[in-house]
């Protein structure tokens, strides 16, 4: 063991919400680390929708006005019940400072969060994986390994990550913002708990020469969604849910590469399959040019942790639970409560009692709330002036536009629908 480092807290996880935890600590003083396993930022288009609240959120932070200009704002959603438009939703109604959702490469994302890290002086150390935590009596001490690239040196020569050095690093509190196959929570034996049923989808990137006049087109028709998400002007995102389809759990993880070699694609992601999906479940005209830049088939197994906050340990984002990817729950809520963690942490730095109980309230109300969100159904009453198939689909159709809290209180009531205050109550503002 080699190598010993004292910090007040280690992120574990370098997406967005790792480093926007980070960056608001450091801002706040906190002696922070970041720790990854992956060699580099994603480099994937990996498009990511920015709710009006987490936009709000960034520019508290000075970096919304980046991602606007290199961003595409989307406006309004319209659903289609796989024939028809149903509904549309317009977010330029809300009484927000940014009346719209903002579609960016994840990519751009995280490198203006890294180069806001550089700027404060934290180091994201990446090709290093946590191995081991336990809990001390001022902390934590963790295990991290540090990897590198080293040919086999057989007759076909090929690179494996092999363990160059082990650093031991204490710690008062340890983010895990890992994501979706969490190794700190594997490390940590917790099992998660089912927040729906799991969700499959396969997704394709595509030049388009339709104009999509800042709008996303939905469709829900036997229970499965189809969803056209324009990128920018000129390139757009389908997205196909199925069910009863058995997806490699490893394309579950983030994609930290845009490239992709035709031959090693499966069939589903072909052409063909991408033109016939069109023709049987997308009711508007495309845009499509015959080009298809990225495809992927995604699982998404709706999970929670019931104690996020568990000792000095607070897992954050796709380590604590996970949505299907409509609406982009995921990402925001992850931001929202990296912003949230930060604030506890940073207030009650010098009192350990007091932010145990900041950080086990946090815990507890972001639970409350990503159950609330999955049950929508329940917190929505539509009215005798609400449309009969978006009355059947409400809960489907509210958990795919960009909000939560006041702002989708606000979307259901465009379109006739009484949402119960009370089974709403987010902490996330």
């Amino acid at each position: 063991m080699f190598g010993k480092k004292s910090v007040e807290t280690l992120v574990v996880g370098a997406g967005p919400c790792g480093m926007l935890a980070a960056l608001m600590l450091a801002d706040g003083g906190n002696d922070v680390t970041i720790v990854d396993a992956a060699p580099r930022s994603c480099t994937s288009s990996n498009s990511a929708v920015l709710h009006p609240l987490t936009l709000k959120m960034l520019d508290r932070l000075g970096i919304a006005e980046r991602l606007i200009k290199t961003g595409y704002r989307i406006d309004s959603y319209a659903f289609f019940d796989g024939i028809s438009l149903r509904q549309t939703f317009d977010l330029r109604e809300l009484p927000v400072a940014f009346p719209y959702a903002l579609s960016v490469p994840q990519s751009e994302l995280e490198m203006c969060l890294e180069q806001e890290l550089e700027d404060a002086g934290v180091r994201i150390l990446w090709d290093h994986r946590v191995s081991d935590y336990r809990e001390t009596e001022d902390g934590l001490e963790v295990t991290v390994d540090r990897y590198a690239e080293r040919g086999t040196g057989y007759a076909i020569a090929h690179e494996e990550r092999v363990i160059v050095k082990s650093l031991r690093f204490r710690a008062k509190n340890l983010i895990a913002a890992d994501g979706y196959n969490s190794m700190l929570r594997r490390i940590a034996g917790i099992e998660q708990k089912e927040l729906g049923e799991s969700q499959y989808f396969v997704t394709f990137e595509f030049d388009s020469d339709r104009d999509p006049t800042h709008r996303t087109l939905l469709s829900i028709k036997d229970g499965l969604a189809t969803a056209q998400q324009p990128i920018n002007t000129g390139l757009a995102r389908l997205q196909f849910q199925f069910n009863g389809v058995t997806l490699p759990s490893r394309n579950r993880e983030k994609d930290r590469s845009y490239m992709q070699l035709e031959e090693e694609l499966p069939d589903f992601l072909d052409q063909r399959h991408f033109e016939e999906l069109v023709k049987e479940r997308v009711p508007w005209r495309t845009g499509y040019m015959g080009r298809l830049r990225y495809r992927a088939a995604i699982p998404f197994e709706k999970r929670y942790l019931e104690q996020p906050y568990q000792g000095n340990v607070f897992f954050l984002g796709d380590s604590a639970r996970s949505f299907a990817p409509l609406g982009s729950l995921g990402l925001n809520l992850g931001l929202q409560e990296a912003e949230q963690l930060a604030h506890a942490l940073l207030i009650f730095e010098d009192e350990p009692l007091k932010s145990r109980e900041a950080l086990a309230q946090l815990s507890e109300h972001m639970v409350g709330n990503w159950l609330q969100l999955a049950d929508l159904e329940s917190a929505t009453s539509p009215t005798d002036k609400t449309d009969s198939w978006l009355a059947k689909n409400r809960g489907r159709v509210l958990r795919s536009l960009p909000a939560t809290d006041d702002t989708l209180r606000r979307l259901a009531q465009q379109v006739a629908m009484d949402m119960d205050a009370a089974k709403l109550d987010h902490v996330l503002v």
